[in-house]
């Protein structure tokens, strides 16, 4: 719930992109600047509190999360009277969404070994980022009123804040023959860290960011989206996230590619409908894309996520679960690159440059198969 809690304040601003342009006045760049502004938070968070989580605990840096979850709401409310306040708040939001990925997600893993802590934890954070900006582009839709949203958000992370006062951190359950603490990756399982992961991540968050922020962009004209159109993109983009991931779980063979391949492919499908887009300008291909964007996060966070609980060793689960989601946020930044680049020139161009950096990341994957190890078909068990 903590990641659901966390993943809906990271994204309750991003459906109100384009309301924020039409009505609080800031220009596309500085909206898409406010959205990026959260990496800012995160970075550190991703960087520094999954070693600190492997040490002292997850339940601490959870709590941590939470609490600056709701500080990010508060921060946002305050945007109304400055846009300074949309700054802190995003950088607020985005140093508890990264405690959560690490801290949560490692505890997670540690209780749930194999593939079902890997499913869990991403089902969790897609709902998150799913249910955040429907919320939030529901309740202005219906008030005006974006800081009515955001105190709904604060409310309810507060009242799950208390109840988690009480909850003990379990010891994990490890499997057998296995020490409990302190088992470090081994240098081959770091090689297929770098090699085989590292060059897929940053499309797992790049596929959400450019299909909820950049195609309403491409739909239509800076900023001239209606709320209902930039609502319905962050919905069926982390929406379709969210759906893909148990189906793709049945194909999760960590010994081979494919689902990492198949999810750079849908990916490059994904930014292809995106230049159509941008050539067409028609909402209903721009839906299409939505759909496609997200399907390609889903496909991408479950392989991705389960490869590195796979091969990280307990004493390096957080660290390098932190890593994995700094890199997938390399692509959280394509909004904020985007709206520089249409200033100068077409977007489709700059889509295109996109998709063949996707085609070198698929090559990278390619090569580096032998990295992984003998295959192994992971079975895994209903979470229903």
């Amino acid at each position: 719930m903590c990641l659901v809690l966390t993943g809906w304040c990271a994204n309750q601003y991003v459906s109100l992109i384009s309301w924020y342009q039409q009505f609080r006045e800031l220009s596309e760049f500085e909206a898409m600047l406010v959205m990026g502004s959260y990496l800012a938070g995160m970075i550190p968070a991703l960087a520094f509190g999954g070693p600190w989580a492997d040490r002292y605990g997850r339940k601490p840096f959870s709590l941590l999360a939470l609490a600056c979850s709701i500080l990010g709401s508060f921060g946002l409310m305050v945007g109304s009277l400055h846009e300074s306040g949309l700054y802190a708040g995003r950088i607020f939001t985005g140093f508890g969404m990264g405690l959560a990925m690490v801290a949560i997600t490692s505890w997670v893993k540690l209780l749930s070994p194999g593939a079902a802590g890997a499913t869990r934890a991403a089902l969790c954070t897609s709902l998150g980022f799913a249910l955040g900006p429907v919320i939030s582009g529901a309740i202005v839709g219906a008030s005006g009123s974006p800081e009515l949203a955001y105190i709904v958000h604060a409310a309810t992370a507060f009242a799950w804040l208390l109840l988690m006062f009480t909850t003990r951190e379990a010891p994990a359950l490890e499997p057998a023959g296995r020490s409990s603490r302190g088992e470090a990756t081994t240098p081959a399982n770091l090689q297929r860290f770098c090699r085989v992961v590292l060059p897929a991540a940053p499309w797992v968050f790049g596929m959400a960011a450019t299909g909820f922020a950049v195609v309403p962009a491409l739909s239509s004209g800076a900023g001239e989206s209606s709320l209902f159109y930039t609502t319905l993109a962050v919905a069926v983009t982390m929406g379709m996230g969210t759906v893909i991931q148990p189906f793709v779980k049945r194909f999760n063979d960590l010994g081979k590619i494919r689902l990492i391949m198949a999810g750079l492919a849908t990916s490059l499908a994904a930014l292809l409908l995106m230049i159509a887009v941008s050539l067409s300008g028609s909402e209903i291909l721009g839906i299409i894309a939505f759909a496609v964007a997200g399907s390609a996060n889903g496909i991408l966070l479950v392989a991705g996520l389960s490869q590195v609980l796979d091969l990280a060793g307990s004493a390096d689960v957080g660290k390098l679960t932190g890593r994995f989601y700094m890199c997938c946020f390399i692509g959280f930044t394509f909004p904020t690159f985007f709206a520089l680049w249409r200033t100068v020139s077409h977007p489709a161009l700059f889509i295109s440059m996109l998709a063949v950096l996707c085609v070198l990341s698929m090559l990278q994957v390619l090569r580096s198969a032998k990295f992984l190890p003998a295959a192994k078909l992971q079975e895994v068990p209903s979470s229903s």
